[in-house]
């Protein structure tokens, strides 16, 4: 018994003859007569009986209707369903991440990818770059966030987001207030100032800052931010990872004279080529690309 014995039962059913049914489905009624037979010869017995010009359904066919109909639904849905995980819309994505880029950006990607497409499961793990390869290639993620640029062969690069460094302070430090000052001149007295390695550009320029006996600590992301939400010194961090701390008033952004235009640069990276990517992995690169250069 296949799919199309039953989509000829069904349609004879619904039509109330072979011959409307075979029209309906630009067969001939032959072909009809013969799909019928072959699942009347499965469950043993007639489904149809003749009623005037038309045929309606033995007890036997109003038993079997049902599950006929039940198949149909299925295959329906399971091609329904084929054609949303090839669209992109259903799915499993696992994502490795920086710790530092779990908020901002990151969240309101996955936030659209979860209204756009409520069917696609995201799994997140987190790691820094060596970490990130690593799971990898041993295919625990599909994807990863990385810090760019990045000095990998093997790896395959989609899009590189640029999130803004700003300098920020605790609202009640006494720098916060403090306006048309140099970068030097805030480095001097914030004691002390935070050093966080976003990138070698950032690092470079944050040492060239400090000079002999100058108060600096050097500092993991989330060690300098807990810092100067306790009030003590300033320190560069993403726009993304503190802008509910601005909103709120919490920290303070810093905007002195002669502050460069500097930036952690996310490169989004998998070990496959994207057109051997599952489409559900294609639809959040899709969203990152929104959001990036590119």
């Amino acid at each position: 018994m296949d799919i199309n014995q039953i989509e000829a039962f069904v349609h004879v059913v619904r039509l109330g003859s072979y011959s409307k049914a075979a029209r309906h489905l630009n067969l001939s009624q032959p072909t009809i007569s013969i799909r019928v037979q072959g699942i009347e010869k499965v469950i043993g017995g007639s489904l149809f009986q003749r009623a005037g010009k038309g045929v309606e359904l033995t007890d036997i066919g109003k038993g079997f209707l049902p599950y006929a109909l039940q198949m149909i639904d299925i295959l329906s849905r399971g091609v329904d369903r084929v054609k949303s995980i090839q669209e992109g819309k259903v799915g499993h994505v696992t994502i490795g991440t920086l710790p530092t880029f779990t908020s901002g950006a990151f969240s309101s990607i996955i936030s659209q990818l979860h209204r756009s497409s409520t069917d696609i499961q995201v799994e997140i793990h987190t790691g820094h770059n060596e970490q990130l390869f690593e799971m990898l290639f041993d295919g625990f993620i599909k994807i990863g966030l990385i810090t760019f640029p990045y000095f990998n062969t093997e790896i395959k690069h989609h899009a590189v987001l640029k999130e803004p460094l700003i300098l920020v302070a605790h609202r009640d430090h006494p720098i916060a207030v403090t306006h048309d000052r140099t970068v030097s001149e805030l480095v001097k007295e914030c004691s002390p100032y935070i050093i966080v390695d976003w990138s070698e550009e950032s690092k470079h320029w944050q040492k060239s800052m400090i000079t002999p006996g100058l108060d600096h600590l050097e500092l993991p992301p989330s060690t300098a931010l807990d810092f100067v939400l306790s009030n003590n010194g300033i320190t560069l961090v993403t726009e993304s990872m503190v802008q509910a701390l601005l909103d709120n008033n919490t920290l303070v952004k810093l905007n002195p004279v002669d502050f460069p235009q500097m930036y952690r640069q996310i490169a989004l990276v998998s070990l496959d080529s994207e057109d051997l990517l599952s489409p559900a992995v294609r639809t959040f690169i899709d969203l990152f690309r929104v959001r990036s250069d590119g």
